[in-house]
């Protein structure tokens, strides 16, 4: 269930925003929570991509919170210009990647 909540948005952004859901004849509320959705997703695999690159976090930890395979990872480390951060021991026993 959804639950209401209120934010400032500067008048310039909210006038854009505004100009621009009525140019595509969509509802506000519900493209600012598919924007918001998006954006909180991008923010999520990024921080915990920093975690992992730091070594806070094992590929195998960042997996299982983003639901991706070990493709997936090698996928999106590439695309985002970033260094694998493992030994290949880390490689060869895959089998504990359960997915939720």
């Amino acid at each position: 269930m959804a639950k209401p909540t209120t934010i400032r948005i500067p008048e310039d952004l909210l006038n854009e925003i505004d100009q621009f859901v009525q140019e595509l004849k969509l509802e506000r509320s519900a493209y600012l929570r598919e924007v918001l959705r998006k954006g909180f997703s991008i923010d999520k695999e990024d921080r915990l991509l920093q975690k992992y690159i730091r070594g806070e976090l094992s590929y195998m930890e960042v997996c299982r919170e983003l639901k991706w395979n070990p493709w997936e990872f090698l996928h999106k480390l590439k695309a985002k210009n970033l260094l694998l951060n493992v030994g290949l021991e880390n490689w060869l026993d895959t089998t504990d990647l359960r997915l939720q």
